[in-house]
């Protein structure tokens, strides 16, 4: 749901920057680098969420200015005066508001009418937010295709989890304190930074950084990694480390503790001391930050103690960051993406105290603060973080990134047929891991998620009635949503087999019944239960001959989303 979430807010920011270029040169002492943006509704309380989401960082670019207006009673006269300043509109309704009668859809073109030609529309709280139901939108109410830039559908679900999650940890821009319905003005806090050609300089093996590299290629880093290069570091590699970082903007120093003991800098065995230095006046203080993995506690009090005992890591890194394995891992790893992405963000960070140990004399319990780590200043996040697992404290080996997970309530005999395929010459002999659903082991399902690149939803008709999402009693409707936010919709599918029908009405038909499918997959698969012993027959080597050129083509679209 939150890759969802990123592309409507990515659209929005997308039709707001065309909009800027468009608006370029006209009332330049206002629009500034951004534009001064009214958040419209006849609703008492429906605007706050997106007050919200467009006053953050987010759309720092393209936004200078900010308002929220209640045009309930307003005169058309005095809304077109108070409208006047603005370059950039939302009309914010719901979908009691807009199923009520057409005034939603002439308020509308009366908007357009006054000016506002820079519009947006957008319906929130609406029980299905599927492209589906804004194409049918569009095509009853045409007159927003003709009078706005676009139509945004968002449900309760999608703005509590705006709320909660996507800008939870981002600065907001903090408007004038003015009456309701009064200009608020915002003023830039954030500096919007580049995208940056991250390396990775290690001197342990690449599996244990593995789940860095998929953290930083995912859609949460989309807006501030370019690139990203692995770096070895040897002892006498000191013309290789110059050509690594020529191809670099951005520094990361990874360690595991998996080596053994944390020895960056400062002492009699450090690991880093030149290398760090080499790194930090190459690409800047302000553009290096070090990582240390698998440490079993990372507190900010332990980071403190670090600082402490070796300084050099204040004085050429921008910040020193722990990961545990549970960092990694509970709640989809977000707290190891947190750490890492502030950095990018230009989060200020708190500077944790050193507290020495107690030894009986009160004289020497002096609080010693660390250095102070300066923040850098980026784009924030676009989408949610990808990371593999890993165990606390030992170098266990990290999974093949061409691991498939099958996740059902089906027998795995059920799918033998589709595991055959996956693991054949064709499919590159892929590791299959086979997850069984059951009852609400949310931490199991999360952890074989983590040992998957890609992800599979399989059912069986013989198991039911094909109510995988958006239905009552559906099978999957919270698990797929789970999966989708951990591989990314581009790398889950759904197959469907034992099926009467699998052409392409059915697959439509199951689509618009049940949307999040299409939400949540990059795709999904039907077979027959005549396609699925065919498949079986001709993995097994009993024949080729039988396997129609729709079936055929099935088999190559899973191929290209698995690879």
């Amino acid at each position: 749901m939150e890759d969802v979430m990123y592309q409507k807010l990515n659209q929005i920011r997308e039709i707001m920057e065309k909009c800027k270029e468009i608006t370029k040169g006209k009332k330049s002492s206002q629009l500034g680098s951004g534009h001064k943006v009214a958040i419209m509704s006849a609703l008492e309380e429906n605007v706050e969420w997106l007050f919200r989401v467009i006053g953050s960082s987010y759309f720092q670019e393209v936004v200078t200015g900010l308002n929220r207006i209640n045009i309930m009673n307003m005169k058309t006269k005095n809304l077109e005066k108070l409208l006047a300043e603005y370059t950039f509109c939302f009309y914010v309704s719901n979908e009691e508001e807009w199923t009520q009668g057409a005034s939603p859809s002439k308020r509308v073109k009366s908007l357009s009418a006054q000016g506002k030609k820079n519009l947006v529309v957008v319906i929130d709280d609406i029980a299905v937010s599927s492209d589906e139901e804004k194409t049918r939108l569009l095509k009853q109410y045409p007159d927003i295709s003709k009078y706005s830039k676009g139509l945004l559908l968002f449900s309760r679900t999608e703005k509590e989890l705006v709320n909660q999650k996507l800008f939870s940890n981002l600065p907001q821009l903090e408007p004038d304190k003015a009456a309701r319905g009064s200009v608020r003005v915002i003023s830039p806090k954030v500096v919007i930074g580049i995208r940056h050609k991250v390396g990775v300089f290690f001197r342990s093996e690449d599996r244990n950084f593995s789940w860095l590299m998929t953290l930083l290629t995912s859609e949460a880093f989309r807006d501030h990694v370019l690139s990203v290069r692995p770096c070895f570091i040897s002892n006498s590699g000191h013309q290789q480390l110059e050509e690594d970082l020529s191809h670099c903007t951005f520094g990361i120093l990874y360690h595991t503790k998996n080596r053994g003991k944390v020895n960056i800098t400062d002492m009699t065995d450090s690991l880093y001391d030149e290398e760090l230095q080499r790194l930090s006046v190459t690409l800047e203080k302000k553009n290096i930050i070090v990582v240390i993995d698998d440490v079993e506690d990372s507190s900010d009090h332990q980071k403190s103690l670090i600082l402490h005992s070796q300084p050099k890591i204040a004085t050429y890194a921008n910040d020193l960051v722990l990961v545990s394995h549970q960092d990694k891992t509970d709640n989809m790893g977000q707290e190891a993406r947190a750490k890492i992405l502030r950095n990018f963000l230009g989060l200020p960070g708190e500077t944790p105290e050193y507290q020495p140990a107690n030894t009986g004399n009160d004289n020497q319990a002096a609080v010693v603060s660390s250095p102070t780590l300066e923040r850098s200043q980026s784009l924030p996040p676009a989408a949610p973080p990808e990371l593999t697992d890993s165990f606390m404290g030992h170098a266990t080996p990290t999974p093949s990134r061409s691991t498939v997970g099958v996740f059902s309530r089906s027998q795995e005999g059920d799918y033998g047929w589709l595991r055959g395929l996956l693991t054949s010459e064709e499919f590159g002999h892929k590791d299959v891991l086979c997850y069984k659903i059951s009852g609400s082991d949310n931490e199991a399902l999360r952890a074989a998620a983590f040992k998957s690149k890609f992800g599979i939803l399989y059912h069986s008709l013989k198991n039911g009635k094909i109510r995988l999402t958006d239905v009552k009693d559906s099978l999957y409707h919270e698990e797929l949503e789970q999966l989708s936010a951990k591989l990314g919709k581009r790398r889950m599918i759904v197959v469907i087999d034992d099926l009467d029908d699998s052409g392409d009405k059915m697959k439509q038909k199951i689509l618009i019944k049940q949307p999040g499918l299409g939400r949540l997959a990059a795709d999904i698969f039907l077979f027959t239960a005549a396609e699925k012993k065919d498949l079986n027959h001709e993995i097994k080597g009993k024949h080729k001959s039988k396997i129609s050129k729709s079936t055929r083509e099935k088999i190559s679209n899973i191929k290209k989303i698995l690879t």
